[in-house]
C-alpha cells in the first residue's frame, strides 16, 4: 500500500473521529454527494466503486438511490472503522465491501465496475494520470467515472503571489461556509486544510477542465461537467467509457 506522510496520516486519523460532525454537516458537501449520485444514473444491480469513501456518506447515498452493490476503499483505518459500524447498524453487510487501499494501489479486474465515483478524494493524489488510466481500465464498456471536486487550480510555484490569491479566493468561501454550517470546530479543520492546499501538503487540486483532459487522454469518449447549484466552485464531472 502506498504510504502517506506521517503528518498527513495523523491528520486523517484525528479527523476521522469528528468527520461526520464537521464536513459531514456542511450543506454544500451533501449537495455535492447528491449531485454525484444523480449524475451517475445508478440503477439496480450496478457495481459501484467508491474511491476515498471516508465514513461512507457517498456509498450510503448510492444504496439509498438504487439496489446496487458498493466496493468502498480508503487509506484510513479509522474512517473505515466508523463506516463499518454504520454498515453493521444498517445491516448492509451484503451490499457493501470495505477495503483499506489507496487510489494509487488499486488492482481491480478490467471491466469490474459499472460506476466508479470519487468525491473530494482524488485531489490528494499527486500523480493523477496513472490513477485515471486505472479507473478507465476497471470500468465496463459504457461505464461511468463520476468525480466530485473543487474547481481550483493549485499548481505552480509556492512563492507565486498570484497563485496564492487564486487559492485564497476559493478558501474564503469555504471558511465562511464551514463556520456557518459546522461552527468553530468545522472552521478549525477547514483552516488547517486550507494551509495544506496553499503549501501542496497532501492536497494537489487541479481545475475541472484539467480533470476532463486527463479523462479524454485516458480514452474516455465523453465528458460532461455540472456545477453544484449555489456552490458553483464545486463541480461534478461524468466521463463515459
Amino acid at each position: 500500500m502506498k504510504q502517506i506522510t506521517k503528518d498527513n496520516r495523523e491528520w486523517f486519523q484525528e479527523w476521522a473521529n469528528e468527520y461526520d460532525n464537521t464536513l459531514g454537516k456542511v450543506r454544500r458537501h451533501h449537495k455535492l454527494l447528491d449531485l454525484v449520485v444523480k449524475e451517475s444514473v445508478v440503477k439496480g444491480n450496478d457495481h459501484v466503486l467508491d474511491i476515498g469513501c471516508g465514513t461512507g456518506l457517498l456509498s450510503l447515498k448510492f444504496l439509498d438511490k438504487a439496489d446496487c452493490s458498493v466496493t468502498a476503499i480508503d487509506t484510513s483505518a479509522q474512517m473505515l472503522g466508523i463506516f463499518r459500524e454504520k454498515i453493521e447498524k444498517c445491516k448492509m453487510n451484503e451490499k457493501i465491501h470495505c477495503i483499506q487501499m489507496s487510489a494509487e494501489d488499486m488492482g481491480f479486474e478490467p471491466g469490474q465496475f459499472d460506476i466508479i465515483a470519487a468525491t473530494v478524494a482524488l485531489h490528494h493524489v499527486k500523480c493523477k494520470e496513472p490513477v485515471i488510466r486505472n479507473i478507465y481500465k476497471s470500468l465496463k464498456d459504457g461505464g461511468r467515472f463520476v468525480l466530485g471536486e473543487m474547481d481550483i487550480d493549485t499548481t505552480g510555484k509556492l512563492d507565486d503571489p498570484q497563485r496564492l490569491v487564486r487559492i485564497l479566493q476559493y478558501l474564503i468561501r469555504e471558511y465562511e461556509l464551514a463556520m456557518k454550517d459546522g461552527g468553530v470546530q468545522a472552521f478549525e479543520r477547514m483552516y488547517d486544510n486550507g494551509k495544506k492546499h496553499i503549501l501542496n501538503d497532501g492536497e494537489y487540486c487541479i481545475a475541472m477542465g484539467q480533470w476532463a483532459k486527463l479523462c479524454r487522454d485516458a480514452g474516455f469518449r465523453n465528458t460532461e461537467v455540472s456545477p453544484v447549484k449555489g456552490f458553483e466552485w464545486f463541480k461534478v464531472l461524468v466521463a463515459t467509457k
